[in-house]
């Protein structure tokens, strides 16, 4: 499923950001934020800027969102003028926001076909510490390509210095840049 039709027909017709209010999710951004190191952030697979928005109050600093859809930037711009953000066609373009202390790409990386590709991207973009989730559990999401394992991230991850950590259904990923 491609960005745009995932983003409209799902995303946006279903007010899937209001969900960023549930507990659940509310703890995942606090988790997300509570791994960073510095000043200056990426959020990346920010939709319409919602999660970026929150974990900006959580761990302030200069924040920023990044989504591959264009018109999903527009109107975070919209919602959320104290943040920057980007649109990227391709994640291998990354590299053209910049370097950040703290990337998070929370809920994006069980969307992507190339996820090794995704997180070769994003850890060129990260000077300390880079945040991933992923659901821990089968969801029923129309543009979810794969639930991961705990073996799975670690084949994925191999050769980076990472911890896993499982609380409630998420997996957080968190890779030191050193």
């Amino acid at each position: 499923m491609k960005v745009r039709e995932y983003l409209e027909n799902h995303w946006i017709k279903n007010k899937i950001w209001t969900h960023d209010k549930w507990p659940k999710h509310q703890l995942r951004l606090k988790m997300c934020a509570a791994f960073l190191e510095g000043k200056k952030f990426i959020d990346v697979g920010c939709c319409l800027g919602h999660s970026t928005h929150y974990m900006k109050k959580f761990f302030p600093g200069e924040w920023s969102g990044l989504e591959f859809w264009e018109e999903a930037v527009i109107k975070a711009q919209k919602l959320f003028s104290d943040i920057t953000f980007y649109y990227s066609s391709d994640f291998n373009l990354l590299p053209i926001c910049g370097k950040f202390d703290g990337v998070v790409c929370s809920e994006t990386m069980e969307h992507v076909e190339y996820d090794k590709e995704l997180l070769k991207s994003l850890i060129n973009i990260t000077k300390k510490v880079l945040v991933m989730t992923t659901p821990n559990l089968y969801i029923n999401d129309p543009g979810h390509l794969r639930v991961y394992t705990e073996e799975s991230l670690a084949e994925l991850f191999k050769g980076f210095n990472y911890t896993i950590h499982s609380i409630g259904t998420f997996f957080y990923i968190v890779i030191k840049n050193e």
